[in-house]
């Protein structure tokens, strides 16, 4: 998972002159393109956008609606950098796990210590609406694949990145969570909590597939952050993860069909509540002790 141009993100914010980030932020589908109408003036001041092309050993990203590009800020109140990610890697897009997480893998190595990995996601249950979200308390990779299968990854003094077993029994951190609660429902937003689920995709769920993992008593579905939350945790990173339901599982309600343009349209639609809010949940990040 690890390798020497796993380290090239580091170079270029050396290179720049940028400190590395202390929050980086990954959003999910129909949130980036939304992205511009929400930044905060004055509060924030931009200092780098870097595309992953630009970056060695990332994989451009082919998925609607994810550009691929690190944009970089500075929080003028506490003189600290944070980072967003413009979209992500799949698996559905032909990627290994390994590759799928690079960007966060670069992001940590960089000397990144806090995540919020952001998704869109089916609802599981009925009281799960549209539009509104779920934050993260743990997950079930139902990919049946993992980043950190292989051999395991050794520094040039020999040394292990990360353990061997990597502990998940606490995947998602429950103080970082519990500030990104606080600051969505100051924003007035119907907030939830539960279990994600990944799966591979890119087809959505069946209506029996739907039926059993909602009695499994999981709160939401989709197609990313498994991934990337193991890698995290194998590199001992604080993690919170966040999903906004975009749609009712098929099958919960009426008979309908399913499209990543309803994904998209119900992300541009809370997008900008949402990100002001990420940038609230940003700010209130940096300023801890």
């Amino acid at each position: 998972m690890i390798n020497p141009a796993s380290f090239s993100l580091k170079k270029i914010f050396e290179k720049r002159a940028i400190p590395a980030p202390e929050l980086h932020i990954v959003l999910g589908s129909g949130l980036a393109p939304a992205f511009s109408m929400s930044v905060p003036e004055g509060s924030v001041q931009a200092l780098a956008e870097i595309g992953f092309a630009e970056v060695e050993g990332l994989l451009p990203s082919s998925a609607p609606g994810h550009k691929g590009a690190f944009r970089i800020y500075l929080d003028k109140k506490t003189g600290k950098t944070f980072s967003f990610q413009m979209g992500r890697l799949h698996g559905y897009e032909g990627h290994a796990p390994q590759s799928v997480v690079q960007p966060l893998v670069q992001m940590a190595l960089s000397g990144t210590p806090k995540f919020l990995l952001t998704n869109a996601s089916g609802s599981l249950q009925p009281s799960y609406l549209p539009g509104s979200l779920m934050i993260i308390e743990d997950h079930v990779n139902l990919t049946g694949q993992s980043p950190l299968y292989g051999p395991n990854s050794l520094d040039a003094k020999g040394q292990p990145y990360g353990p061997r077993f990597t502990d998940m029994s606490h995947a998602y951190d429950e103080s970082l969570n519990a500030l990104l609660e606080k600051t969505l429902l100051a924003s007035k937003l119907s907030v939830h909590r539960g279990t994600y689920l990944g799966v591979n995709g890119p087809t959505f769920e069946t209506p029996a597939e739907v039926k059993l993992f909602s009695k499994w008593g999981l709160g939401a579905v989709g197609m990313s952050t498994v991934w990337e939350t193991m890698a995290l945790n194998y590199l001992s990173r604080r993690v919170a993860g966040l999903s906004f339901i975009s749609n009712l599982g098929c099958g919960l309600v009426a008979k309908q069909a399913l499209s990543h343009e309803e994904v998209e349209e119900e992300g541009r639609r809370i997008a900008p509540v949402l990100l002001k809010s990420i940038f609230d949940y940003a700010a209130a990040t940096l300023s801890e002790v």
